[in-house]
């Protein structure tokens, strides 16, 4: 006999082999089945997760977390009405509210087409409205409870759905609406007489979110200012360990919204921003508390939170149209530049060529270089222009985390311009240094009018790559006439989808046209990086929302 004893699998992938083992010479093991979907899931392996799971609750249909992750992940490849049945399993055996409110605002992420959104908008109105009058318990919320993520991606004014969205979980749990003691008594200015400043996030890590907020973060004058971040539960990497290095306080929050919520008011701040509200219900729900005299959120994800303890959405002057309050629960507070102090990016040491991509020389390429679920149908149209008028254009897009995606846009390309759609193409997803060599390889960025890239768009003129845009009527479609407008260069702000197509086969056409762009971004862009000025606009703010509530720095 060994004298050793089996060691037991440590690492998620170990477990996740040990149970491939057991399933293959056990198939009807439910248990076993729902446990290696559990590991997969959160591996990120969902193709597989969602086999697993499949088979686990047709085996035992009493698993309803196998239900939960089932649907979630149907959700995400669109199969809207799976998902729901799934999660409708899961409340058959054992029901919960918060996975009714899920079912009652789940938004599919890839749209066919307008009238879909005008379905789904309508959908929605009405679930909330219902949602509102059934008396739910929604204590304690899961991490992918209900979310409003996609509905920003629809094109439309979306204040009254968060407001009703925030007032059903206010209704059902009032304490999330709680009030720091110190925002009514004051604290000892004696001990810290800066203003106290907490920034609160998820995405603190070499994310979109990390990388626009982290360089104001960092930069704001300690003698006036003192920082905190909070870092709710997700990744760390070298951009946490930077921000961790250059801010006066870290605090880690754990994903217990009680205790996240005592944990911020202990730090007793006079400030609290969150850059970005309704990518992580996690985070809005901790933010419907007062934890600071002054609580206000950014543009990092541009749709209001609807959360009446949010004082203030800090935006900027050209981000803003005619009107625009009334996209707003908050108090708009424009600063006067692109609020972003933005490090510009470092290209790839080794240069990419268009044959590393598998990409033709005489090819002219157009990269919509954003995530597939922004693409609104509506922009369809603008995409086949371009390629009508160029015979040799292709579009360029780049797959999305989940391949089902790609296949409904294109089977959405056959049914809006099939003319063209045999030179629309998509490309594997690439790591961040390819991300950049691949632009690197295409004649133009298409920004899309409804939804612009703001990190793609700083990381497409860093390296000279002209973006055509066209303004929209809200911010999330401004902002890179945003940005051109800092950098004061704007010949390439269509104003019309005839115009920004003319532009974009103008670029890929004329050469000379083109060197004059990129000549012309070559000069400018350096104003889009390192803005100093966005760190001094963020300490108006703080000083002046501050002064209206009677704190002054010390």
């Amino acid at each position: 006999m060994s004298d050793t004893t089996p060691t037991k699998p440590t690492t998620i992938g170990e477990q996740i082999e040990k149970l491939r083992e057991r399933v293959k010479s056990t198939p009807g093991d439910s248990r076993a089945q729902a446990q290696l979907g559990d590991l997969l899931y959160q591996s990120g392996d969902l193709d597989n997760a969602k086999t697993h799971l499949s088979i686990a609750t047709a085996i035992d249909p009493g698993l309803v977390g196998s239900y939960i992750q089932l649907g979630t992940i149907c959700i995400r490849d669109c199969e809207y009405f799976r998902a729901l049945g799934s999660w409708g399993m899961a409340q058959t055996f054992r029901p919960q509210d918060y996975i009714r409110l899920k079912m009652a605002v789940a938004l599919p992420p890839i749209v066919e087409n307008t009238n879909y959104i005008a379905i789904m908008q309508a959908r929605l109105g009405q679930a909330l409205k219902h949602m509102a009058e059934a008396g739910l318990n929604l204590e304690a919320p899961a991490r992918d409870s209900a979310t409003l993520f996609y509905l920003a991606y629809h094109g439309y004014n979306d204040r009254a759905y968060y407001e009703a969205l925030v007032n059903i979980y206010l209704k059902s749990q009032p304490e999330y609406g709680a009030v720091a003691p110190h925002c009514a008594a004051g604290r000892d200015r004696i001990k810290e007489p800066r203003i106290k400043i907490g920034f609160v996030s998820s995405f603190f890590f070499d994310h979109s979110i990390g990388r626009l907020f982290k360089g104001m973060m960092m930069g704001l004058d300690h003698k006036r200012f003192h920082v905190t971040v909070g870092f709710l539960p997700h990744r760390t990497d070298h951009v946490t360990e930077e921000i961790k290095r250059r801010v006066d306080r870290t605090i880690q929050l754990p994903l217990d919204l009680s205790a996240s919520r005592e944990k911020l008011m202990a730090q007793e701040l006079d400030v609290v921003v969150y850059p970005e509200l309704g990518m992580d219900v996690f985070a809005l729900t901790l933010a419907m508390a007062r934890v600071a005299p002054v609580q206000a959120m950014s543009w990092g994800h541009p749709v209001t939170s609807g959360i009446p303890n949010m004082d203030y959405f800090v935006s900027s002057e050209d981000l803003e149209g005619p009107g625009s309050e009334d996209h707003y629960s908050e108090k708009v507070f424009k600063l006067n530049t692109f609020g972003t102090c933005y490090a510009r990016p470092m290209m790839p040491e080794t240069p990419k060529t268009r044959a590393d991509f598998g990409m033709e020389e005489d090819v002219h390429y157009y990269m919509v270089a954003q995530y597939l679920f922004k693409l609104h149908p509506d922009f369809d149209q603008i995409l086949g222009d371009v390629l009508k008028r160029d015979p040799k254009g292709h579009i360029l897009l780049v797959h999305g985390a989940r391949r089902r995606w790609s296949e409904l846009l294109l089977a959405r390309f056959k049914n809006s311009i099939p003319q063209v759609v045999d030179r629309i193409r998509f490309v594997p997803s690439q790591s961040h240094d390819n991300f950049l060599a691949l632009m690197g390889c295409v004649d133009v960025s298409l920004d899309i009018p409804q939804f612009n890239g703001g990190n793609t768009t700083l990381e497409a003129l860093s390296i000279g790559l002209p973006v055509v845009t066209m303004p929209t009527e809200f911010a999330r479609g401004r902002y890179c006439m945003s940005i051109y407008k800092h950098m004061r260069y704007t010949d390439l702000v269509a104003e019309s989808p005839e115009q920004y197509a003319e532009l974009a086969v103008r670029l890929a056409t004329d050469p000379e046209f083109k060197d004059q762009a990129k000549d012309r971004i070559a000069e400018t862009v350096p104003r889009a990086f390192d803005n100093k000025e966005a760190i001094k606009e963020w300490e108006r703010f703080f000083i002046e929302a501050c002064a209206e509530k009677g704190i002054e720095p010390g």
